[in-house]
Parts: structure tokens; C-alpha cells; sequence
């Protein structure tokens, strides 16, 4: 663990019980009529690909309580819906309606959603979902649950096996169909949907047996880590933040494309991105130095974040989105994970917490908030 600033905490602030606040948030009634606990399992039972991303949430939120406060109300809930999610999966060339090209004989899933990848198998929903469900294995592994019971090992072996074979060997047997590498569909064009894989590669490449998947999982985090160390440039107005474009600015020497133009990185989508970072530096990944971690943690508090309005910007340049202004103010799933390492980047975020918690409400990030704020504390106290 590392500490790049002052944990400097007010009475409010160090007062609030974020757990209680989940607590309250996941067991209160969001738009269908049911509680946001009821609509999420319900939601793991459909089978339809679009909705990973939004169970991704959840599936992160739940990992985190989980792992803060020791519940087992947290781990119960997680492994119903990761069970949910794999008993809806289909062999790829037996689903209805199933128009990918590149159906096969291992297990997936179509979207059901219109507009939205329609009846295609995507690696980006996948991705979305099981990178969370491959660190919630690691985790349990961790806290040493994985080994209570002979029951527990089995799910645990069994769910690390569907991994290893419907996730990470289907795309990388897919990408090599269609482009002739391995990795090429994991590291694609952009850089949030790349991170997606390094993710989860830096994550299995810790938990399998298996010698080349750990080769491989290595090979896609250090291609990513150089494609995106290659995007970051100092921000004019402020150099000791950064900025990025969100398309891959040089990509010699890996498996990913070139996308024209360059677009600059959205800061809602940089989540995932963050995501990343924040777990390279838990884990130790030696190509992320804490240099490069305040240089994030500068670009929230330089860049993204306006202190009068109390709101964030929505590219990493500072720039106002055209398509969808306001998104910038979605920090959760990955520039929130931020504050582990950084006193001033943490209390930002407490601010942010009590001062605008209707920004928290309209972009449907409350449960993940306070489950990112209760794991901080937590890792903090370690």
C-alpha cells in the first residue's frame, strides 16, 4: 500500500457510515417497484448480454462490502448472481437468433436489448462484467473462503475453469479467427475497452494453474501498459497532470488497431481505465510507479474537478462533451478507487459524497460510491 498525500479527514466526514448508507440504497425501491437488491438478481436470471453492464455495478459493490466488512449477506448475494450469469450461458452456435459470425462450441451469451449489439455476442459486455467476477475469485481467495469447505473449493474451481475456457480462451480463439493474432480483440482500438482485459488478465494471470493463460494474461498488460503509457501526455495547463485520447496513439509492437481521428479520452468511460490503475498499484504491477499514480490523482484534482459547481469536467482534457455533458460527474467504478492512495484525491471524493449526492442519484452510481468509500477506509486501516 502506498500513501502519496495527507489523509486529512473532518469530523463530518470521518462521521459517516458509508456501509449504512449502501445498506439503505440497496435495500430501497428503485424504478421497477422492486429494491435495487430484487431488480439486480431478477436482472442476473435474463440471459441477455446488454445487461452485464449494469450487474457489473453490482457485482463490483458487493465484492467490496464484502471484502470490507467480512458479511457474508455481501458474498451470498454475489454468488447467486455470478450463478445466475453462468446457468444463462448457451452454446454459441446452439443460441436462437444468434447472428455473430463467428459462432462456436463454446458457451456465451446474445444481447436482447435492441440498438445495443442485437442478437450479437460482444467481448465489450463480457468484458464489463467478468473482469469483476474474475477479481471477486482472487479476492475470496484472499480472505481464505475459497478453502472453509469442500463446497466453497468446488465453486470456487468450477467458476475459475468457466473463466479460463468460455471467457479468456473463447475471445482469444475468436481473435485469432479473425485477426490472425491473440490479443487483438482484447486490445481493440480504445483504451477503456482494452482495460476491460488487462484486468482481468492481471488478475488470472494470479489465480490460474494453468502456465499459458499466466503467459498470456502477462502479454495483454504489458501491451496495454505500453499503449496506454504511450497516450499520456502532460496536460498543457497543467503538466503534472495528465491527458490521453481514448483511440491508441502508436501501436507498434502490439496486437491493437489504429482508430482515425484521434478522440480524446471521456472522463465516464476513463473509469474503467482507472479501474485499472487502481488495481495495478494494489497488486504491484511494477510498470505503474507511484509518479504515474499522482499524475492521475493531479489530473482529478487540477483537471476534472470544479470546485465552485462541485461537479466534475467530462474529458480528461477539461473540455465540455457535446454528446453527453454531465457524464463526467459518473466517478465510481474507477476514478473514486483513486483516493486509496492520494489524502487530498480521498477527501475530494468524501465532499463529493455529502455536497452532491444528487449527482450520485442521476447517474446510478450510489451503491458503487459507498462500497468504494467502505473498502477505502477499510484498506486504509490495514
Amino acid at each position: 500500500m502506498i500513501t502519496l498525500g495527507l489523509f486529512v479527514f473532518s469530523n463530518t466526514q470521518s462521521q459517516k457510515n458509508w456501509q449504512n448508507y449502501f445498506d439503505h440504497r440497496y435495500m430501497s425501491l428503485c424504478t421497477s417497484g422492486s429494491t435495487f437488491r430484487e431488480d439486480n438478481l431478477l436482472k442476473s436470471t435474463t440471459g441477455n448480454l446488454y445487461d452485464f453492464m449494469s450487474l457489473s455495478i453490482t457485482v463490483d459493490a458487493l465484492m467490496n462490502m464484502y471484502v470490507a466488512t467480512g458479511n457474508e449477506e455481501y458474498l451470498n448475494d454475489e454468488i447467486k448472481i455470478i450463478n445466475n450469469v453462468l446457468s444463462t450461458a448457451a452454446v454459441s452456435k446452439s443460441i436462437p437468433e444468434n447472428i455473430y459470425s463467428l459462432k462456436d462450441d463454446y458457451l456465451g451469451w446474445i444481447s436482447q436489448t435492441p440498438n445495443y449489439a442485437y442478437h450479437y455476442e460482444t467481448e465489450l459486455y463480457e468484458g464489463y462484467i467478468f473482469r469483476y467476477i474474475t477479481q471477486f475469485l482472487y479476492e475470496i481467495k484472499k480472505t481464505g473462503w475459497k478453502d472453509r469447505s469442500a463446497k466453497n473449493s468446488e465453486w470456487y474451481n468450477t467458476t475459475l475453469k468457466f473463466i479460463e475456457k468460455n471467457i479468456w480462451e473463447k475471445w482469444i480463439s475468436r481473435s485469432l479467427r479473425s485477426k490472425a493474432n491473440p490479443y487483438g480483440t482484447f486490445l481493440s482500438t480504445r483504451a477503456h475497452m482494452a482495460s476491460h482485459w488487462a484486468f482481468t488478465g492481471l488478475i488470472l494471470k494470479e489465480i490460474s494453474d494453468n502456465t499459458e493463460i499466466k503467459t498470456q494474461c502477462q502479454d495483454v498488460v504489458n501491451m496495454f501498459d505500453l499503449l496506454l503509457k504511450r497516450n499520456l501526455k502532460p496536460h498543457p495547463d497543467f503538466p503534472d497532470a495528465y491527458t490521453w485520447n481514448s483511440t491508441w496513439d502508436n501501436v507498434d509492437g502490439t496486437q491493437a488497431d489504429l482508430s482515425l481521428p484521434p478522440y480524446v479520452q471521456d472522463v465516464s468511460h476513463g473509469n474503467h481505465v482507472m479501474g485499472y490503475i487502481a488495481l495495478s498499484k494494489r497488486l504491484n504491477n511494477p510498470n505503474w510507479t507511484n509518479e504515474n499514480i499522482l499524475g492521475f490523482c493531479n489530473t482529478i484534482k487540477q483537471v476534472l474537478y470544479n470546485k465552485t459547481t462541485m461537479s466534475f469536467c467530462d474529458n480528461v482534457d477539461g473540455s465540455t462533451s457535446i454528446f453527453n455533458p454531465g457524464q463526467g460527474n459518473s466517478q465510481a467504478d474507477g476514478w473514486l478507487k483513486l483516493g486509496l492512495f492520494d489524502g487530498q484525491t480521498l477527501n475530494l471524493y468524501l465532499n463529493f459524497a455529502l455536497q452532491r449526492e444528487d449527482l450520485l442519484i442521476k447517474y446510478g452510481q450510489e451503491l458503487q460510491y459507498y462500497a468504494g468509500l467502505t473498502l477505502i477506509e477499510y484498506l486504509l486501516a490495514q
